[in-house]
C-alpha cells in the first residue's frame, strides 16, 4: 500500500460484492457512503488496486462503478492519480438530460413553464416571508451587476442563473434551491438561442425587460410581500414562455 493510500479515512471498509451486476453494487456501496457522510468532499477512494483486493472484483468492473459515480457527480477522476476523489454532488448530469429531453421534444417549453409556475412562483413567496437582510443584500448586489451589463446580453444571460439562485436560498428551502440551480442553467441556453439572432437593441430592450421583471420580484419580497412577490414572478414565468415560443 502506498502512503497515498492511507489518506483514506480507516472508517471507509468495502466490503465485498457477490451479485451478477457488481458494478452497479459497487456503485451502490460508495453512494450511500458519500450520502451518509461516512465519506465527505475531498476524500479519496482506494487505487482500482485496493479496490480490486477489498471488493473480490476485476479492473473492469472497478472502473466501470467509478464511471457511473463520476457521472453521478459523485466523485472526479483525475488521470495518474492514486483514487478518485470525492466532491459535492452536482446537478450537471440532471441539467444535460433535461437539455436532451427539452431538444427531443419529450419536454416541451409549456410543460417546463408549467412547473416553473410552481417552483419558481411558491420560492418568491417563500423568499418574502423567510429572507433576511443578508439575503437582501446578495440579491441587490446581483442586480446591480446584471444593470451593470445589460447592454451585454451575453454577460447579462450568465446572471440569471446566481439571480434565481439567490431567491431559492433566501426561500430556505434546499430541494427548490437544487432544481433551480437545474433550471436555471438550462434556460441559460434557451436566452441565449434566443438572443442570437437578434440585433443590438432588440437584445438590450430584452435584458432591460427581464431586469425590469426581476425589480418587481424583489421589491416585492423586500416588502415581505407575499402575495405580490407570488404575482411578480407568475408574470415573469409567463412573459418568459411568452418570447421563448418565437424561437422554439
Amino acid at each position: 500500500m502506498t502512503n497515498k493510500d492511507t489518506l483514506l479515512p480507516n472508517a471507509v471498509n468495502l466490503k465485498p460484492i457477490h451479485t451478477q451486476r457488481a458494478s452497479e453494487a459497487i456503485y451502490d456501496q460508495i453512494k450511500d457512503m458519500i450520502l451518509s457522510g461516512q465519506l465527505k468532499p475531498g476524500d479519496r477512494l482506494p487505487s482500482e488496486r485496493n479496490m480490486m483486493d477489498m471488493l473480490q472484483r476485476s479492473r473492469p468492473t472497478i472502473r466501470e462503478a467509478l464511471r457511473m459515480l463520476e457521472r453521478a457527480g459523485f466523485i472526479r477522476t483525475i488521470a495518474g492519480s492514486n483514487g478518485a476523489i470525492i466532491q459535492e454532488p452536482n446537478t450537471k448530469g440532471v441539467e444535460q438530460s433535461l437539455e436532451a429531453m427539452l431538444q427531443s421534444s419529450q419536454i416541451t417549453l409549456e410543460k417546463m413553464s408549467e412547473y416553473r409556475s410552481l417552483n419558481d412562483v411558491a420560492i418568491a413567496g417563500w423568499a418574502a416571508e423567510r429572507r433576511t437582510d443578508e439575503d437582501l443584500e446578495a440579491i441587490d448586489a446581483i442586480l446591480a451587476h446584471a444593470e451593470a451589463t445589460v447592454e451585454n446580453y451575453e454577460q447579462f444571460i450568465l446572471i440569471d442563473p446566481e439571480f434565481h439562485g439567490l431567491l431559492a436560498k433566501a426561500s430556505k428551502n434546499e430541494v427548490a434551491y437544487i432544481m433551480t440551480q437545474v433550471f436555471s442553467k438550462l434556460l441559460v441556453n434557451m436566452m441565449s438561442t434566443r438572443m442570437e439572432p437578434m440585433t443590438t437593441p432588440e437584445r438590450i430592450n430584452m435584458c432591460r425587460g427581464i431586469l425590469k421583471m426581476h425589480k418587481d420580484v424583489v421589491e416585492a419580497i423586500r416588502a415581505k410581500d407575499v402575495s405580490a412577490a407570488e404575482e411578480a414572478m407568475r408574470y415573469h414565468v409567463h412573459a418568459f414562455l411568452v418570447d421563448l415560443k418565437a424561437t422554439y
